[in-house]
């Protein structure tokens, strides 16, 4: 049984009369949302997908925190714009969007993976905290909260290690204050009235100071731990995923359950937490530090479906890397592979539920030419379409239309992450390397030249054998053969390419017109 089913499974049995299941997510937008972030996205939307295959009604709610305060300036913003420390502990929906394209640096953020989600055919519901709070949307609760804060104070204090202090019990409000004056964050409540309907707070910055009513203010934010409790009972949530470390013994999600359900009378909702992902040579991803890679940036390289399939198929509590090195090859073949034997019902159950889940093309639309392939031939005619298709026609393979779309990416995955692989023919011999080369190697390069010369039409298969045939001796083991090899295909590469590496040779050979290269293995 595929994960998200088990889940699906699980939250019916916790209340099965339910009209409709509310799955939600949520991502502060403090920089650029990252792949890592997504998957927060793509777990509830597996489960909402999982509900409605066992026949129930479900919704994908996806919540912008974006009320929340900005704590640090990100790397890659500090880049582009100077001073943008001035608006520390500002929300990110009230600050000036650096890039001068968005109302705020909130909305340009949201856009950015708002767009990402349409390209991977996921359309939640959004909620923008910024308009649910300032709208008063929550004044009921934020009223409950500072009426039941000492009780909130008991709950919080039974997760740390400190003593109870009497006096910090007394004036504890769980709440953040924006200034109406500076709009930060950076005030003490002074007061608050019994009923929890009236608060006096002073702004540390700026001085100001101010008694605003509850309920008409709009600029009163619930802490963390007592907000999202809050919003699973307004929002009626049934199930929320979250990292790992919300589930620990005193994490977010264990004392967010202990107030929802005794401060606040409100059923947790299901939870799972989430394997944290990475990109090689990264390390872990944090939007706000600039740390990290977009979906955006992901959706270059890896096709809509392959994205949507590598989270299907890893259960959530693992965790996985993103490798823009050569393990995308090795990506795009597994995926390849497994659809075409979901295209003709040959996967096990999971496989099955994963492909149900993860395709977004359609399976029968979808390319036919390898990754692998692509990224061999593409290189040497400048990722030009029309002679990719002239030259794997060469070798009886077709290209079309679908074909393009992952040529584009290829070309993204090359040029922008592996620029090693953009292999060129040298203008002109490379005369000092032959004449340096081993006598046995000259001999193989003159060998390769005259086999060349006598045949009209190169074929893939029959210049790969007569490679090996040069270079192969029948006298020594399969491991002394290999090492020979590769020793030969280095010589070959800096004849031609002027590099140790290079295309998978006899598909270039058979690709490309000879005349294009025959003159450099002319010595």
């Amino acid at each position: 049984m595929h994960w998200a089913e088990k889940l699906a499974r699980e939250i019916i049995e916790r209340n099965p009369n339910k009209e409709e299941y509310v799955c939600a997510a949520g991502i502060s937008p403090s920089g650029s949302v990252h792949i890592g972030n997504f998957r927060d996205v793509v777990t509830s939307y597996y489960v909402v997908r999982a509900l409605e295959k066992l026949g129930k009604k479900a919704r994908l709610l996806f919540s912008w925190d974006e009320y929340d305060r900005l704590r640090k300036v990100p790397s890659n913003i500090a880049k582009i714009t100077e001073n943008f420390e001035q608006y520390l502990g500002m929300p990110y929906a009230e600050i000036p969007d650096p890039h001068g394209e968005c109302a705020s640096y909130a909305e340009y953020n949201e856009k950015e993976f708002e767009k990402s989600l349409e390209e991977l055919d996921i359309h939640p519901d959004y909620r923008y905290q910024a308009k649910e709070y300032t709208s008063n949307r929550y004044g009921e609760g934020i009223v409950f909260a500072l009426k039941n804060r000492k009780q909130i104070y008991d709950v919080l204090l039974k997760y740390k290690t400190q003593e109870e202090d009497a006096e910090e019990r007394e004036k504890y409000a769980p709440v953040n204050v924006y200034c109406s004056v500076c709009k930060k964050d950076v005030t003490e409540v002074l007061s608050v009235s019994d009923d929890g309907e009236e608060l006096t707070y002073r702004c540390k910055i700026c001085g100001h100071t101010e008694t605003v009513r509850v309920r008409e203010y709009g600029h009163i934010k619930l802490v963390w731990k007592v907000d999202w409790p809050m919003r699973w009972g307004v929002e009626g949530v049934d199930f929320e995923p979250g990292g790992i470390d919300h589930a620990a013994a005193s994490g977010s999600y264990v004392v967010a359950s202990d107030i929802a359900k005794n401060i606040l009378g409100v059923t947790p909702p299901l939870f799972q937490g989430y394997g944290w992902l990475s990109i090689a040579g990264m390390g872990d991803m944090h939007s706000s530090t600039g740390n990290n890679i977009t979906p955006g940036a992901v959706l270059k390289v890896y096709e809509p479906d392959m994205i949507r399939w590598l989270f299907a198929k890893y259960a959530p509590e693992a965790g996985f890397a993103f490798n823009f090195d050569d393990t995308i090859i090795r990506h795009y073949s597994e995926f390849d592979k497994m659809l075409e034997a979901y295209k003709n019902g040959e996967t096990d159950e999971y496989n099955t539920a994963v492909f149900d889940y993860c395709m977004v093309s359609g399976k029968d639309s979808y390319s036919k030419v390898p990754f692998g392939v692509l990224a061999s031939v593409a290189t040497i005619v400048d990722f030009n379409p029309q002679a990719v298709r002239e030259m794997l026609a060469k070798i009886g393979v077709s290209f079309d239309a679908r074909d393009e779309e992952r040529l584009l990416r290829v070309k993204n995955w090359i040029c922008n992450h592996q620029p090693g692989k953009l292999f060129k023919l040298l203008p002109e011999k490379n005369a000092e390397y032959f004449n340096n080369a081993q006598e046995d190697e000259k001999i193989a390069v003159q060998k390769l030249y005259e086999y060349l010369s006598s045949v009209e039409a190169v074929e893939e298969k029959e210049v790969q054998q007569y490679l090996y045939s040069i270079i192969n001796d029948p006298n020594l083991t399969k491991k002394e053969n290999t090492a020979k090899q590769m020793r030969f295909f280095k010589v070959f590469y800096n004849v031609l390419f002027g590099q140790d590496m290079g295309p998978r040779l006899y598909l270039f050979l058979a690709a490309v017109d000879k005349n294009k290269y025959l003159h450099l293995l002319q010595f």
